[in-house]
């Protein structure tokens, strides 16, 4: 990895486990979760496929639904009466064909099945016990199977696994956890760690961990046994991270990351896991959600929601530099990649019963189209 103020660490594996998490109960881990995780989570996201069809995970009452739009008509692809407030991953397999696989939510807090599957394909694969949702934790490997990361409902955010899923049902545990991350957090000073997401590949997952201090983020190579600690610049601290993704042709790992003062300020926003030249862009209002992240063969566009229905478009660098800082569309939500390697961004109000498709040009944003959500979605 290539990385920005990171300090390589190796973590010590036994046989067939790795230490995930932070000791503690269910309810001092879900508190320090909730209080160092103040943005509320963003899944929404955006991915246009070859043939122009267009798929999203649209935001409603934090209940998500992944939709296809295609010929005008959107339609609910995800199974029904479920939603993806557990965490859900779009991606393209190398046939063209959309997969995904998500983490459905079930009852309150936890999620339990697991959904996982190609298009208009899903199957269920249910695990022993339920677990604790963390957002932007699947990874999918190909149109038959992922992998995820998923917590102990008895433990809370306080214990976690990493776990293989196949399309025919089944769960293998890829990695037993541990009641603590006693190695990362006594080397990188990486307190009670919760990891929020994962890219990579099956053979050589990374994982991105929030930690504690809310001045720090690891990343995490569980099976090469590596881990980086990166530290907030000096006077901020970390507000909310956006999904873990790999450049394109690299194995660099980037996310985006709102950062807040220590005292009176500007939030900002930065790239963790790039090189010491990386830039920060200030926010032009208070953040809602955590950042939405999408990666092109050559950009990175991060978008945050901001109060009164605004939202900022940042375009960095493959270094990290900031290339435009764009007014984005009114409700915007989350931002992908156009078929033609353009930003594309998803805008919806939980409120209506529309989404809105805006395609970045040479002006700024422009509505791509409108389109009416399926019965059933906003409830």
């Amino acid at each position: 990895m290539n990385v920005r103020q990171f300090l390589k660490l190796t973590l010590s594996l036994g046989a067939g486990s790795l230490v995930l998490a932070a000791c503690g109960g269910t309810s001092s881990a879900t508190s320090s979760y909730r209080t160092r995780h103040p943005l509320a989570a963003n899944y929404a996201t955006v991915l246009e496929s070859p043939s122009g069809n267009l798929y999203t995970e649209a935001q409603a009452y934090q209940h998500g639904q992944v939709l296809e739009a295609k010929d005008g008509v959107l339609r609910l692809m995800t199974p029904e009466g479920v939603s993806t407030r557990g965490g859900v991953s779009l991606a393209l397999t190398p046939g063209g064909a959309t997969s995904w696989a998500a983490v459905m939510a079930q009852l309150e807090l936890y999620v339990s099945p697991i959904y996982v599957g190609p298009i208009d394909h899903w199957n269920a694969a249910e695990l022993p016990t339920a677990v604790a949702p963390f957002p932007g934790s699947v990874l999918p490997v190909d149109a038959k199977s992922a992998v995820a990361i998923v917590g102990s409902k008895s433990h809370g955010a306080s214990h976690q696994e990493l776990v293989r899923i196949s399309a025919t049902g089944s769960v293998t545990q890829m990695l037993a956890t541990n009641p603590t991350l006693e190695h990362l957090a006594a080397t990188a000073h990486c307190s009670t760690p919760t990891y929020e997401s994962l890219t990579g590949s099956f053979s050589d997952p990374v994982l991105l961990a929030m930690c504690g201090s809310g001045s720090e983020v690891a990343l995490v190579s569980p099976l090469a046994g590596d881990a980086f600690a990166d530290r907030a610049p000096k006077g901020f601290r970390y507000l909310g991270v956006s999904a873990l993704s790999e450049l394109a042709g690299t194995s660099e790992e980037v996310a985006a990351a709102v950062v807040r003062p220590v005292g009176d300020g500007t939030d900002q926003v930065e790239l963790v896991g790039l090189g010491a030249g990386t830039s920060m862009a200030k926010l032009h209002g208070r953040p809602i959600q955590s950042p939405s992240f999408a990666v092109s063969a050559s950009d990175e566009w991060v978008l945050v929601p901001l109060a009164g229905g605004k939202s900022q478009v940042i375009e960095f660098s493959r270094t990290g530099s900031v290339l435009a800082d764009l007014v984005g569309p009114n409700e915007g939500q989350g931002i992908g990649v156009s078929n033609g390697g353009h930003a594309l961004v998803v805008a919806a109000n939980p409120n209506d019963t529309t989404i809105t498709l805006w395609r970045d040009g040479t002006s700024g944003f422009v509505k791509s189209g409108s389109l009416s959500v399926p019965e059933g979605v906003n409830g």
